[in-house]
């Protein structure tokens, strides 16, 4: 399983509302995120319609962290164990192969629509996919691989360690996985999927630090961003990166909401939640490529002002790509490999 996939409670088989809730509104934060980026490309840097872009940008960039946390609760709290046979015969089969498809798709796509597509052409292509030149988003599911391979030991920590060593362990990943720079994106990973497992067995955190997390993950994102963009003429966006100090505060933050709200119940709700929960990953690997048809046929930020516009385009291209998977999840192998 993994963190697009269903997400039956481990203990007892039902649905985990918290969970399609963070994935929901995580999957319409890619999209948002991807929608904006044409104007935080495209406009003038410090610009109304470019801090408009840059707001939308900074609130959604919690996505990556929270699907990293919903992989944590789906994995971490198995009450039946984790078979590490499933990881390596199931769901590092999956990512890999839908890895490969996809981004076959997105270099072909292109190439087929305006160039001819020879037999160099294709050789290209194949040395890029086996070099990893994948189609930028698609970097997520590089590091699920290694969160997938890192599993059985992050598991067997989770299932032994008491409160002091899992707070022990949160503190030595917010010093050395967020707050200090550094090459290895998958500690920073690792630890989100820790926070998730810690947050879902206890009490909802307080309203005000719920609040303050997510402001001060915004404020770091928005703040830091505008002045550093305009110091150096272009887009900086080292405080936009998904495992980066900003949005794994927004994360935290929107993810113990996640869970609030699934305490309470509302079952119109949790069956939107848990429709989109359960096409976000056929969602995260399209999108992109509606967003492309939406642009060809005139749909793009300027036809709004960017406050308007991206939430607008976010909400069309979500509709196209979720309509897509309710095609693809009809084909029995598409469904279990490739979405």
């Amino acid at each position: 399983m993994q963190p697009f996939e269903k997400t039956p409670d481990a203990v007892t088989g039902r649905r985990i509302s918290a969970v399609d809730y963070a994935k929901t509104f995580a999957i319409l934060c890619v999209v948002v995120i991807h929608v904006s980026s044409e104007v935080l490309l495209g406009r003038q840097i410090g610009s109304a319609a470019w801090l408009e872009g840059l707001f939308w940008s900074s609130l959604a960039r919690g996505a990556v962290p929270m699907f990293l946390m919903c992989s944590g609760v789906l994995f971490m709290d198995r009450s039946g164990g984790l078979s590490v046979r499933h990881i390596w015969n199931r769901n590092i089969p999956h990512i890999l192969i839908a890895l490969f498809v996809w981004a076959a798709v997105y270099k072909l796509v292109p190439r087929f629509l305006h160039e001819k597509l020879t037999a160099e052409a294709l050789h290209t292509i194949l040395l890029e996919l086996l070099r990893g030149q994948h189609e930028g988003h698609l970097y997520f599911l590089h590091i699920m691989l290694l969160v997938y391979a890192a599993l059985p030991i992050t598991y067997t920590f989770a299932a032994h360690a008491d409160e002091k060593t899992e707070r022990y362990a949160l503190s030595f990943w917010i010093l050395y996985g967020v707050l200090l720079p550094t090459p290895y994106r998958i500690q920073g990973a690792i630890g989100c999927t820790w926070l998730g497992h810690f947050l879902i067995k206890r009490k909802p955190l307080p309203v005000h630090l719920t609040a303050a997390m997510i402001l001060i993950g915004f404020i770091i994102c928005f703040a830091g961003t505008w002045p550093r963009s305009i110091r150096t003429g272009k887009l900086s966006a080292q405080l936009l990166e998904g495992l980066s100090p900003g949005p794994c505060f927004l994360a935290a933050g929107f993810f113990s909401l996640c869970i609030r709200i699934g305490k309470k119940e509302n079952r119109k709700m949790e069956r939107i939640a848990k429709a989109l929960s359960s096409g976000s990953f056929c969602v995260y690997l399209v999108h992109l490529l509606v967003l492309r048809v939406l642009a060809h046929v005139g749909f793009s930020t300027s036809c709004f002002r960017p406050a308007i516009s991206v939430p607008f385009l976010a909400l069309l291209c979500l509709s196209g790509s979720y309509c897509i998977y309710l095609l693809l999840k009809k084909i029995p192998l598409v469904n279990r490999w490739i979405i």
